[in-house]
């Protein structure tokens, strides 16, 4: 079982997205350097972190949120995407669905999703 796999079997999306911040913390760095080691790329990761960026500027939107998605599976499953691509996909989608329609769950979010960007970097993502 990979480690994307464990994350979202054992709770720890939903633990993250509710507030555990210890546990987003090591969960990220995990993540993070799976992801690096899984051929994704800084810059994929941020063509949907931007969008991120931009709802946390706007304000909470479940909607918009929920759109995420579609972006998402189509990064995953561009030619030439890598396992990176995929595990990423399925670490946000499981998220997502963590966060609903709660404003302060979308922080938690956020705050999931550039920890898992720093990790990646940190790891010598390029």
């Amino acid at each position: 079982m990979s480690e994307v796999e464990r994350m979202i079997n054992d709770g720890s999306i939903k633990s993250i997205i509710q507030g555990d911040t210890k546990k987003l913390v090591e969960k990220a760095e995990v993540l993070g350097k799976e992801l690096k080691k899984n051929s994704l790329t800084t810059s994929q990761i941020r063509n949907v972190f931007g969008s991120v960026k931009k709802m946390e500027m706007k304000g909470f939107n479940a909607n918009e949120l929920r759109l995420l998605k579609p972006q998402l599976a189509y990064a995953a499953s561009r030619p030439g995407a890598k396992q990176g691509a995929r595990d990423l996909r399925e670490v946000l989608s499981s998220a997502i669905d963590c966060v609903g329609d709660e404003g302060e769950k979308f922080d938690n979010f956020c705050n999931f999703f550039e920890a898992i960007l720093a990790y990646h970097r940190a790891a010598g993502g390029k």
